[in-house]
């Protein structure tokens, strides 16, 4: 089988999985419910229900209804408007008593008759004609020979006070018949009682049949209609308006909509007294002739055996009517024929029912198996064209003459088989091939036809099998067979297997398809050869990128532990040298003020590995605030000239006076850190006895912007090209041995370049080996417009004196609670203090409002953290809740510690290590405003 064959019934059989699970999904889930035109009136027609009548009016009203005297109904409510059904149940006289009395509203399938019409408005054209029939069992031989007086002496079985009964008994009457009548209420009931044998026969329409009866006798037939009360005439006239648009829309839809629900079952259930002798005169066996290679119909499987839909008609035989049947499979229609003529076989099958060709050939037709909807396969745009130039096999059902006579003005030639078929297709000798429908998809398993045309035509056929003629009991076995078989005869009911089966040799599917599976099987190989070699490079580079990573881990805490080593060592060496001095107070002084240098620059470690991470994860976010820009300079020049002297460099500031105000607004705190940055990088790469160079200037872009640019010269190591390439990556520093005499984490750049050019700013950086570097910065910066406010009030504040304040500290840690208590009350303050959280709240609310001037609050402690602990200080009651001033007081130093801070609803933040004079002035502006503002 073609790989797209293969992949096509993959796809069938997924869609019918599919269709399979939605028939499911739609007989468990309620229907919905579709509301009527809302401005149209809604009219409920009480109708009656015969129970039991199968194939008239099936089911129960609540649950599924069927039969064509439902289709009937249905049909009617489409062309009434605003109808709507309620379905009154009954027996046939109970229905007729309700709707003479007006209970009801309607009854189908009422005969007419003079009587009824002094009660009951007819319709103006009848619904259908019935016949009546006297039934009985099919075994009944002396009542299959047409002589009412057969019937001398037997109990017939009736329904009372219907026409059939009526017009049955007259009959009955008029050829002198006398018998014993046994009233029944519904038809079904009748057959029931005809198969159970408490009577010999009934009185029956033909509305409804039974497998379990046969018609023997015809004795009338009479009109049929729709029947409603006196008192509804509305109802009449939609009625007979709604039959007139029916007719003229299908002038046979009575007869139609009948046909369509009568089953052909009648008497189908047991074999006739001459079926009977005919099977033992001839062994209680019937050999079947078939043709081969024709599925989804039928063909021999690799036992031997008859395999196809039509296989049914056999196995029907068998278990039914336990008849012995034997298959032959034949390899063509001549052969068939021959077959069927010389009596190696009863039944040939399947070919089209044809009459004439039936004639000429000396055979009688079963019923319809079944109706097969044809196929063109041709070789050309012009379809019309191509119809006169056909090719068929010898084998197919679809045969020459049956073509011959479809198609009378085409060439029809026969070939031996499908292949020869498909060649002369190929070749141009032939231009068309007529199959089934349901035999294309076969064909296409087996052959290559995609290059072909293919189109359905309106043309359709009956299936079934040829019986030599005078062997009318064989015909009437056959018949019941197709009836008994049903729906299994029809290919879809083979569809699940049919191609899986016309396969089943492997070796010859791998060898049909070999170049093929070749390609595939080459084009996987390549595939998984290209991912392999792929995936090791891959797997190798990832692994050069862990190396990689691992060895910059490697060093980056050698050169931590080495870095933050240093500094302790020193704080720890200064201790010890004013332990073994003590009362020194020079050495003291001097112990101090190095010691704080050491734990300056631990600080500034801790500070640039946190500060690389969070940009990284780009976390970091800027201040926006006014600040003093050259004040913010000088600052950083002092601290930078302590580290400068202590290591012979000079320091020069050769700045320009600014041309605007040096209040500018920003982000003060990352400004500082790239000044430190850059300046801490050339006194640390420089030269004893060299010289750092810092110049600054403002340039205003306008009335509101400038831009800030400084450059800090040194005259260090420098920095060779190749370097330069890398300097902003982390971990960065020029020469192996650089630990051994330069000190820093190697983030310094990484971080001055990641916070300039989030400030939207540039950085240029010149450098010569041997000589120095350059940096040269520009920042955009806001001007502050009222900076004289802000000045006056720091100056203000700084000279205010903090005794008699009254501070509430929260604080967990020990020591730093003691520095601060102890700086506090250095200045006066009176500070009471909490140990976390929840315990500030408790002496918060515990004191009158106005108990505390200020609360410093640290953010993590154990319990409750300083953000929670400032929330509910806000939510209390108290009168001053939400004016006192909270100052928070932690080592969390970030712009987006800030930010939480504030939403947490505290006043200012200031970080750790604590600056006291930072925290005085705070403290001052409280005391004279009584805030202050983050």
């Amino acid at each position: 089988m073609k790989p797209s064959a293969i992949l096509r019934l993959a796809l069938y059989r997924t869609l019918a999985v599919a269709v399979a699970v939605l028939t499911v999904l739609s007989a468990v889930m309620p229907a919905p419910a579709f509301a009527a035109d809302s401005d149209q009136q809604v009219k409920t027609v009480r109708v009656g229900w015969l129970v039991n009548n199968k194939g008239f009016q099936e089911g129960t009203p609540g649950e599924r209804l069927s039969g064509w005297g439902y289709e009937y109904l249905q049909t009617l409510s489409y062309y009434t408007k605003g109808w709507q059904y309620e379905y009154v149940s009954g027996t046939f006289s109970e229905l007729m008593d309700m709707l003479e009395a007006g209970e009801i509203d309607l009854m189908p399938n009422i005969s007419y008759s003079a009587e009824r019409e002094q009660k009951l408005l007819f319709s103006s054209n009848p619904e259908g004609t019935e016949r009546y029939y006297i039934y009985a069992r099919p075994d009944r031989d002396d009542l299959a020979k047409g002589d009412p007086q057969a019937l001398q002496g037997l109990t017939i079985g009736c329904n009372s006070g219907v026409m059939q009964t009526i017009v049955g008994q007259q009959w009955l009457a008029d050829e002198g018949v006398t018998c014993t009548y046994k009233e029944i209420d519904t038809g079904s009931a009748l057959f029931e009682a005809l198969a159970d044998g408490e009577v010999d026969a009934v009185i029956m329409n033909d509305t409804i049949s039974s497998p379990d009866a046969s018609p023997m006798f015809y004795v009338g037939s009479s009109d049929y209609y729709f029947a409603v009360p006196k008192s509804r005439p509305d109802l009449m006239n939609d009625i007979n308006a709604a039959m007139t648009t029916i007719a003229r829309d299908n002038p046979r839809y009575n007869e139609e909509v009948k046909t369509s629900y009568s089953t052909q079952n009648s008497g189908s259930s047991s074999l006739t007294g001459t079926e009977t002798t005919w099977l033992k005169e001839n062994g209680n066996t019937i050999t079947l002739g078939y043709l081969k290679n024709q599925l989804p119909y039928c063909t021999q499987n690799d036992d031997g055996e008859m395999e196809g839909s039509l296989a049914s008609l056999a196995t029907t035989l068998h278990d039914k009517f336990d008849i012995t049947v034997k298959t032959i499979a034949l390899s063509n229609n001549k052969q068939m024929i021959k077959a069927l003529s010389n009596g190696t076989i009863d039944v040939a099958l399947p070919l089209f029912r044809d009459y004439w060709l039936a004639e000429q050939t000396g055979v009688i037709q079963s019923n319809s198996m079944g109706t097969v909807s044809l196929t063109a396969i041709h070789n050309g745009k012009n379809l019309n064209s191509d119809l006169k130039n056909i090719a068929c096999t010898k084998s197919t059902i679809v045969n020459r003459f049956e073509l011959e006579s479809l198609f009378p003005n085409a060439t029809v030639t026969e070939y031996s088989n499908d292949g020869e078929v498909l060649k002369a297709l190929d070749e141009g000798k032939a231009r068309c091939i007529i199959v089934p429908s349901t035999r294309l998809e076969t064909l296409r398993d087996i052959y290559d036809i995609e290059d072909f045309e293919t189109q359905e035509l309106t043309n359709t056929a009956q299936l079934s099998c040829l019986i030599s003629r005078g062997k009318p009991e064989l015909l009437g076995i056959i018949n019941k067979g197709i009836v008994n078989a049903g729906e299994s005869l029809s290919a879809n009911s083979y569809f699940p297997t049919s191609y899986s089966a016309q396969e089943s040799d492997a070796f010859r599917l791998l060898y049909r398809n070999r170049i093929v599976i070749a390609a595939v099987v080459i084009c996987i190989l390549l595939t998984g050869i290209v991912i392999l070699v792929w995936s090791l490079y891959r797997a190798q580079e990832e692994r050069q990128k862990a190396d990689a990573a691992n060895a910059a881990k490697t060093a980056f805490l050698t050169r931590m532990s080495h870095d933050i080593r240093t500094p302790l060592n020193g704080i720890l060496g200064l201790i010890e040298i004013e332990e073994l001095r003590e009362g020194d107070m020079q050495v003291a002084r001097e112990s101090r003020a190095k010691a704080r240098v050491a734990a300056n620059h631990l600080l500034s470690l801790i500070n640039d590995i946190l500060e690389m991470g969070r940009i990284e994860e780009r976390k970091v976010t800027l201040e926006h605030e006014s600040f003093n820009l050259k004040e913010l300079c000088d600052n950083a020049l002092v601290l930078c000239k302590l580290r400068a002297s202590d290591r012979g460099i000079t320091m020069l500031d050769t700045s320009e006076p600014y041309a605007v105000d040096q209040y500018m607004i920003g982000s003060p705190t990352h400004i500082r850190q790239i000044l430190v940055n850059l300046l801490d990088n050339s006194i640390k790469y420089n030269k004893h006895g060299g010289t750092v160079t810092f110049s600054s200037t403002i340039k205003p872009v306008d009335d509101e912007h400038a831009v800030f640019c400084f450059s800090v010269s040194d005259t260090g190591i420098g920095m060779s090209p190749e370097f330069l390439k890398h300097i902003y990556e982390p971990f960065a520093q020029e020469g192996n041995d650089a630990r051994s005499k330069f000190q820093g984490t190697g983030m310094g750049m990484p971080i001055v370049k990641s916070l300039i050019d989030m400030m939207g700013g540039t950085i240029e950086i010149s450098s010569e080996v041997g000589v120095g570097s350059t940096f040269n910065v520009q920042i955009p910066l806001d001007i502050d417009k009222n900076p004289q406010a802000r000045e006056g009030a720091d100056e203000q504040a700084i000279s205010c004196s903090l005794a008699g304040m009254n501070v509430l500290l929260a604080e967990d840690n020990e020591l730093n609670a003691e520095i601060a208590q102890a700086l506090l009350e250095s200045e006066g303050i009176v500070v009471t203090r909490a140990a976390d959280g929840k315990e500030a709240v408790e002496l918060y609310t515990s004191r009158p409002a106005g108990s505390f001037d200020a609360i410093l609050m640290d953010i993590m402690m154990p319990g409750m953290d300083g953000y929670e602990a400032t929330r509910a200080i806000r939510l209390s009651e108290k009168a001053d809740a939400a004016d006192i001033p909270i100052i928070a007081l932690t080592a969390n130093a970030f712009a987006e510690d800030v930010q939480a801070a504030r939403d947490a609803g505290m006043n200012a933040h200031l970080p750790k290590p604590l600056d006291f004079n930072k925290l005085k002035s705070m403290l001052a502006r409280i005391k004279q405003n009584g805030t202050v503002s983050l």
